[in-house]
């Protein structure tokens, strides 16, 4: 099963109607609490496992997905997120009862926002795990967070053959090696957790 969770929030209603036409299935809330917007989208499938992606990467490879929900399920592991990865190329596999919990007992801002933080923050409590053999990879991110990032984001996809299944690792790493200039567009772009990114967000300009 695939669910789309958006927010509630009226410019998002594009999206909607977006996955109307794919006849995907939708399920809309909090714009802040992503946590209980995922939470609430999955329960109705009441899942053993939910293996979550977020919009902001355009690029992710399904193989290693699969791996990562092989890994999860083999370890056995509560959470294995992207760790050993280039951001933006994986996902994060978590149990659906360790999800629940994260619902439940959460409560700090940003372990809100960005989700599973509650869980494999905490290795004490839950199984964390990791591809035991991630694959080779020289560019660190194919995320979009920054406009640098999208830059490099639309000339990478720009250079993707038409319509086709997602490109894998491999093949966006050899786009990168054949354009001159394209990996130094976001390569030095360092990445903040999730708290330094949660209270920068409010901040206002001048404690920016």
């Amino acid at each position: 099963d695939v669910v789309l969770a958006t927010s509630d929030r009226p410019e998002d209603d594009a999206v909607l109607e977006a996955m109307r036409d794919l006849d995907v299935r939708v399920h809309r809330g909090s714009v802040h609490d992503v946590l209980r917007r995922v939470a609430d989208a999955v329960r109705p499938l009441e899942p053993d496992v939910v293996l979550r992606q977020t919009s902001d990467n355009p690029f992710v490879d399904p193989e290693v997905m699969s791996a990562q929900l092989v890994r999860l399920d083999e370890g056995p592991f509560d959470y294995v997120g992207i760790a050993g990865l280039p951001l933006g190329i994986g996902g994060e596999a978590v149990r659906a009862e360790a999800l629940w919990i994260a619902d439940r007992e959460a409560t700090e801002p940003a372990d809100r926002e960005h989700v599973l933080p509650f869980v494999y923050a905490r290795p004490e409590r839950f199984a964390i795990g990791s591809l035991t053999e991630p694959p080779a990879w020289r560019h660190p991110r194919y995320t979009v967070d920054t406009p640098a990032d999208l830059a490099f984001a639309r000339a990478v996809a720009a250079r993707l053959p038409g319509r086709r299944p997602p490109a894998r690792l491999a093949t966006l790493e050899a786009i990168v090696a054949d354009t001159n200039g394209l990996a130094e567009l976001n390569a030095t772009i360092i990445q903040r957790g999730h708290h330094e990114a949660e209270l920068n967000q409010h901040r206002g300009p001048e404690e920016s």
